[in-house]
């Protein structure tokens, strides 16, 4: 284990440096300096340039890649939006499958009133009624329009 611990020494320092500007310089006696602070006092020579920090504002009017949070906020975003398309789906398939039922069993009505079968109704006390003739055609109207309205 301690085998690998000046490679990670390594690689922690030259990653650390990355990120950071190199000046070098000649003092007085003529030796080579190198540093990541210039001196003071004398003319140095800059050899790499640390790369620009993004600031607050930069964010707003960039075209580079987003970050976490703002990665994670569109994330929650379209998922937000496609749940509630799922929602509005189902709620339209549940609509538009009443409304089938519907249809059909209207129908069905129309077809055994147009084959003459006899119609019952329930009357206020319980009893059964049963449609005479102009009921009936009234009847058969009242389903042709609901047919025509709604059935399309």
């Amino acid at each position: 284990m301690l085998h690998k611990l000046p490679a990670v020494v390594l690689a922690l320092v030259t990653t650390a440096a990355f990120g950071q500007e190199i000046y070098s310089w000649k003092d007085p006696s003529g030796r080579v300096h190198y540093s990541d602070l210039p001196p003071p006092e004398a003319q140095a020579r800059t050899l790499r340039k640390a790369p620009l920090a993004p600031t607050a504002g930069a964010s707003e009017g960039r075209q580079g890649p987003a970050s976490i949070v703002e990665k994670d906020l569109a994330f929650k975003k379209r998922r937000a939006a496609a749940a509630e398309a799922e929602e509005k789906a189902t709620a339209d398939r549940a609509t538009a499958d009443a409304r089938q039922r519907e249809c059909s069993d209207a129908r069905a009505q129309l077809v055994a009133m147009q084959d003459g079968q006899r119609v019952t109704r329930f009357a206020e006390n319980g009893e059964r009624v049963v449609l005479d003739d102009s009921e009936h055609e009234a009847e058969i109207e009242r389903l042709r329009g609901y047919l025509a309205r709604n059935c399309k």
